[in-house]
């Protein structure tokens, strides 16, 4: 039995993290308004009934009980594996990746599906203390095996992310401090691995060498590269805002078309040079307040299964932010992720709202599994 004073604070988590959702979805629908009125393509049209879809699928997930995704996580986490090496083989390829199929991003869905299936198993033992390397080896590899292919797509980016959403969940689940730093190095060896055996391409090489020297180098001896166009012209869209920015509709550079991808990937660059440091500072405090609403409500929840998934749902959309507006402000090097509930497209508007829809069961049903 529930006492009335347990419930009150948790019913206010996921109140507070469903305000906190609702206003990033408005603001990425003016920003996206906004970028249109740049490019002339109508993102802003079509990203409505992706949110609309979004907000029914995380309503539908938030309901359902939880043993549903427990037992069918095997189902989601493989069925996601296949699409994946489907997309290597059938895949189309789009700026020298090839990540789509069948109009989706596989992507996108295997890192909830690996969150499923961690979550699974972590609920099935009981004594974290009891961890070893060796017994550490199934969920390692829950967490290589996509990995792996989405570095073969190639998409070092989502593969990074992929890394650390795993590894959020193994952290939170307690294992020891050897165990777990044994198993980063593991994994962390396949970044070196993948670069040697050109796994990584020699394109994204160029995006790490070119974050190196802007890094160490005055910004004009990259400004004459395309290839270090992209990351140039962010740093310069978000310092043209400055503190209050120039308005909306009312960029430079993404009116001049030197911003790229300001609907998708660098649409942190276009919000900043519209709203400036102030509408920055407000916006990551909205994703701040969203990610620790929801983390309030998963380590509320009463049964283990509830606590990871909820964790790992977390870890999806605050690692994606950390990547993205890292890579905008030059602390990452370009990855090609998302901005999670603003960037323009269906594969990442659903997943993530699938994974809010994921963190707000655990505060409906209490974990009930």
């Amino acid at each position: 039995m529930i006492r009335k004073s347990d419930r009150r604070p948790f019913s206010r988590a996921v109140w507070v993290a469903a305000a906190a959702l609702f206003t990033i979805l408005v603001v990425g629908l003016v920003n996206l308004k906004n970028a249109a009125s740049y490019t002339g393509e109508d993102f802003h049209q079509t990203q409505i009934l992706w949110v609309v879809a979004g907000c029914v699928i995380a309503f539908a997930v938030a309901v359902i009980d939880l043993r549903f995704f427990q037992q069918l996580a095997p189902l989601f986490f493989w069925g996601a594996v296949v699409l994946l090496v489907a997309t290597l083989i059938f895949g189309r390829e789009i700026n020298h990746s090839r990540r789509w199929i069948l109009g989706i991003q596989p992507s996108e869905f295997v890192k909830v599906a690996m969150v499923m299936m961690l979550a699974r198993f972590f609920h099935g033992e009981r004594n974290p203390e009891r961890y070893t390397l060796r017994t550490l080896l199934r969920p390692l590899g829950l967490i290589l095996v996509p990995m792996i292919l989405i570095l073969m797509q190639p998409d070092l980016g989502t593969a990074l992310c992929v890394m650390a959403i795993g590894f959020s969940v193994m952290f939170f689940e307690g294992i020891r401090l050897r165990s777990f730093l044994g198993l980063l190095a593991i994994v962390v060896l396949v970044v070196p691995l993948a670069w040697q055996l050109n796994l990584i391409k020699p394109y994204q090489k160029d995006r790490v060498r070119i974050w190196l020297e802007m890094a160490t180098e005055e910004p004009s001896t990259t400004r004459n590269l395309d290839k270090g166009m992209q990351p140039e012209q962010a740093l310069w869209a978000v310092g043209s805002g400055r503190f209050a920015g120039k308005g909306g509709g009312q960029g430079v550079q993404s009116r001049l078309r030197y911003l790229p991808e300001m609907h998708n990937d660098y649409i942190f660059a276009s919000f900043a040079e519209e709203r400036g440091f102030l509408g920055c500072v407000a916006l990551i405090i909205l994703y701040g307040v969203l990610v620790m609403s929801l983390l309030v409500v998963a380590i509320r929840a009463r049964e283990r299964f509830g606590v990871l998934v909820s964790v790992g749902a977390v870890a999806i959309i605050f690692w994606q932010v950390v990547f993205n507006i890292g890579m905008v402000l030059g602390m990452f090097p370009v990855v090609g992720l998302t901005l999670p509930l603003m960037s323009y497209g269906g594969s990442s508007m659903i997943s993530s709202m699938f994974s809010v829809g994921l963190a707000l069961n655990a505060g409906i049903h209490r974990g009930q599994v």
